[in-house]
């Protein structure tokens, strides 16, 4: 039986090879991205005077976005091409003539692929997210666009149900609310408390009221208690709750989506939608990896013409896997599948082809 050897002269090759065409095509693939970003706003951009600085300004915003989207795509081109063009060269023959597995031999490519899904993850919700809400508001500002930094008339349930929040206006951008009712519920639904304040102010670890009148059970009689400023541990419902539906759940961070489906859970409204973007995220950052073994199962395909077919096939691989999880999605926001179904329906989907490829070149 042929044993698999390592060799890390094998190895830094194998890397070697990659990461060039890997830099070229995420330069190419984000310079595609910003031109069409920049194209499409550019008429406006004209017609609203913007400057050449704040258009620049723009697109810089714009990169990391970019380059998100082309990573997928880059590094299923770079594994394509370069195990194409080691294959026209002979290497490959060579190194399975000597005993090495394919799979042996393009472990440093998947370990580059590993740490590529850990880094996109990372910069997606650190970088990426951020960087576009900041884009967003320059460009109201530039096209002298803009829309409420505020939500009038919100009313949800807080923490098990039992607490009810009734704001006349909340300031999504400063933590602040006016005309705030709070009624407080116990385990069966009875009466506990009720808080109507002029306002209230997020400390960062509860709400401080403002104008404060307080209704509550003493002693068995109803009483009725008035404070300039007052304070309760009790009611510390986070400012996410209040400000979530203002957005869409793919421009919030991990930890704010997280925080707002669990307000969702908690108030019993429906989630599925917001559910399903919230795994597909987790989904979406292991692309790196599923599209390295596509392009592995794929090595030796063609023998001429490398450069166009691996891009033919990168180009009908993305469109293939980009279409499969719209499809996907929208069965799972209308909860025709689970959630975990719909964000990670494309990632089996493309692992049962890869292994249906490897299995059809060991026979």
């Amino acid at each position: 039986m042929i044993g698999i050897r390592r060799s890390a002269t094998m190895d830094i090759h194998v890397a070697i090879s990659f990461l060039p065409v890997f830099a070229v095509s995420m330069m190419f693939s984000i310079l595609l991205l910003e031109m069409a970003d920049l194209f499409v706003n550019i008429v406006q951009y004209v017609q609203n005077d913007v400057p050449a600085g704040a258009i620049a300004r723009s697109m810089l915003l714009y990169l990391p976005r970019c380059v998100s989207w082309a990573l997928p795509l880059a590094t299923l081109f770079s594994v394509s091409y370069s195990l194409g063009t080691m294959y026209a060269n002979n290497e490959l023959i060579v190194v399975f003539g000597s005993g090495i597995s394919l799979g042996a031999f393009i472990t440093p490519l998947l370990v580059l692929s590993v740490a590529l899904s850990v880094a996109f993850f990372a910069f997606d919700d650190g970088i990426v997210i951020p960087s576009i809400a900041a884009k967003r508001e320059l460009t109201k500002t530039m096209l002298r666009t803009g829309e409420p930094e505020g939500s009038a008339d919100v009313t949800i349930l807080g923490e098990n149900r039992q607490t009810v929040w009734s704001v006349r206006y909340f300031d999504r951008k400063n933590s602040m609310m006016t005309g705030v009712t709070l009624i407080e519920r116990d385990a069966g639904g009875g009466f506990v408390s009720r808080l109507n304040a002029q306002s209230a102010v997020w400390t960062g670890e509860l709400w401080r009221f403002s104008g404060v009148r307080r209704f509550f059970w003493k002693d068995g009689t109803l009483s009725d208690a008035s404070y300039g400023t007052w304070e309760d541990t009790a009611f510390a419902e986070s400012p996410e709750s209040f400000k979530g539906g203002g957005k869409p759940l793919d421009e919030m961070r991990i930890a704010d989506a997280a925080s707002h489906l669990a307000f969702l859970e908690r108030a019993g409204l429906p989630m599925a939608a917001q559910t399903a973007e919230y795994l597909r995220r987790f989904a979406f950052a292991l692309t790196p990896i599923i599209v390295t073994l596509l392009s592995a199962a794929l090595a030796g395909s063609f023998k001429k013409n490398i450069l166009l077919m691996s891009l033919l096939v990168s180009l009908i691989a993305a469109t293939l896997y980009y279409v499969t999880q719209m499809v996907a999605m929208l069965l799972a926001k209308n909860e025709s599948i689970s959630p975990l179904a719909g964000a990670f329906a494309p990632l089996i989907l493309f692992a049962v082809i890869i292994a249906a490829l490897f299995r059809a070149r060991a026979t």
